[in-house]
């Protein structure tokens, strides 16, 4: 009689890599320029997906920056420059690497 362990009744999770492009400047290979030489980059995005549209909350690296790791839209925030630091508008946000 075969027997099934609980671990095997669950779906497998995900293997997920999220690479983000700061300041909308998707300057890759893989991206179709010729001038920047990423092999490494682009042998991984054969293997996975290539997202040609994206969108910005906030055209400044930090807020959308913020925004990535908490989740949360610079308008909730209140941040709109570089130097805020989001602890001062959330300080008990929960980000993505916590």
């Amino acid at each position: 009689m075969a027997t099934t362990s609980r671990s095997s009744s669950k779906p497998p999770k995900p293997n997920v890599l999220l690479l983000c492009v700061d300041d909308l400047k998707p300057l890759l290979g893989w991206y179709g320029d010729a001038r920047v030489k990423t092999p490494n980059m682009d042998r991984l995005a054969r293997r996975g997906g290539l997202c040609e549209t994206a969108y910005c909350n906030q055209a400044v690296c930090a807020p959308s920056r913020n925004s990535l790791m908490t989740g949360l839209r610079p308008t909730t925030l209140g941040i709109y420059d570089l130097p805020t630091h989001f602890r001062k508008a959330a300080p008990e946000a929960v980000t993505v690497s916590q």
